[in-house]
């Protein structure tokens, strides 16, 4: 018997989820999305990184955009519910800044709109998450900008480096000399 290696066999959960997500005759599907959701939830702090960047969260963004045009309240809530776990457990993975910016972010804020109508406790919860989301990619941009910094701070620091032992090695071994290095320049 042929064995699958675990790449293949996720290709195939992967495509069977998506023929879930994306074939029109499971759109009206409510306990599959359910399903899917918690399962998005379980599986994706732990699952595959390019899995989760280029499946998991694309469609939770997905899933929580349509809800918001939900007409089915109970329908709404249950979605909204489980959308809230599954985006709480994959909050502590790194999630790139591009990943954040155009899915977690934008799925996120379709969930806030949600729970705003429907569990105000929730979405104070759900406007930390974001606001530390906001300044994670904020403070990416300023760590590159610093980063550009220190490294000119420390082509400054080599070039000081490299004046002071090139007095030293011109030194000979008096030390009358060695006082001399540390004199200010007139």
């Amino acid at each position: 018997m042929e064995t699958v290696t675990q790449k293949e066999l996720l290709e195939r959960v992967k495509m069977q989820l998506a023929s879930f997500l994306e074939d029109p005759q499971y759109q009206d599907q409510h306990s599959l999305h359910m399903e899917i959701i918690k399962t998005f939830g379980r599986v994706g702090p732990n699952a595959e990184p390019r899995f989760r960047d280029d499946f998991v969260l694309p469609h939770l963004h997905k899933l929580a955009l349509c809800n918001n045009q939900q007409m089915v309240e109970s329908k709404r809530i249950d979605i909204a519910t489980q959308l809230f776990e599954a985006y709480s457990a994959l909050s502590c993975c790194f999630i790139s800044e591009e990943l954040m910016v155009n899915h977690f972010l934008p799925g996120l804020r379709c969930l806030r709109a949600d729970m705003e109508q429907l569990s105000p406790e929730h979405e104070v919860i759900l406007s930390s998450m974001i606001k530390e989301c906001e300044i994670k990619v904020e403070n990416k941009g300023i760590g590159e900008a610093q980063g550009s910094i220190s490294i000119a701070a420390s082509l400054v620091g080599e070039d000081a480096k490299t004046k002071f032992l090139s007095k030293m090695g011109q030194l000979t071994t008096s030390g009358a000399m060695l006082a001399n290095v540390f004199q200010r320049k007139k």
